[in-house]
């Protein structure tokens, strides 16, 4: 049986590596925001987070293995934090306020993950983790409607939303955004 000692130092191994791979992962998205997912190796995501290459390849056995565990990772953080920061009842208009805010102050990791879910068509490892996004935004629209068109519509408003503002350097209007999610979520009567 372990004794104390030993599960202390066994406790801080396992926190000293996760956070090592958090850092790895964070890394790993900056450098594609900055120099496109071609530009990722273990030796770029290493110095860009100031450790050694050899800690990058520990965790990370091949580029594949690091950039779907970036995209992954980083859609699963994105989601906690959304859960964390907004209530389920929120409004359209505050969850589009939400996410606008979010993009515009996180501009260059959004970059990051649109480049990862753009170079997925090309590399059928990512191709999962990059579904992941499309089916978390999917479950963020039946918050509001059960409607497969709306929830589709949704999904489309805010990578469309997203991609236009990366291609034009303009922030996301909040304003704009709210009443582009309230015509999907809540489509007028017919008469």
């Amino acid at each position: 049986m372990p004794t104390e000692t030993a599960r202390a130092t066994a406790d801080g191994r396992r926190t000293r590596g996760q956070q090592t791979r958090r850092r790895l992962l964070e890394a790993t998205v900056r450098v594609v925001g900055r120099d496109g997912p071609a530009g990722v190796t273990h030796r770029s995501v290493a110095a860009e987070a100031g450790l050694a290459k050899s800690l990058a390849t520990y965790h990370f056995a091949t580029i594949d293995e690091l950039l779907v565990a970036a995209l992954a990772e980083g859609t699963e953080q994105y989601a906690r934090e959304l859960a964390d920061s907004l209530p389920a009842a929120a409004t359209p208009a505050e969850l589009a306020g939400y996410l606008a805010a979010c993009f515009n102050e996180g501009r260059a990791e959004w970059l990051g993950s649109y480049e990862l879910l753009l170079h997925a068509a090309r590399r059928p490892a990512l191709r999962e983790a990059a579904l992941t996004w499309s089916r978390w935004t999917a479950e963020l629209a039946r918050r509001y409607t059960d409607d497969p068109v709306a929830v589709d519509a949704f999904v489309s408003i805010l990578d469309g939303a997203g991609l236009l503002a990366l291609l034009s350097d303009d922030p996301i209007d909040a304003g704009r955004l709210a009443r582009l999610f309230d015509r999907a979520l809540r489509p007028p009567p017919r008469s």
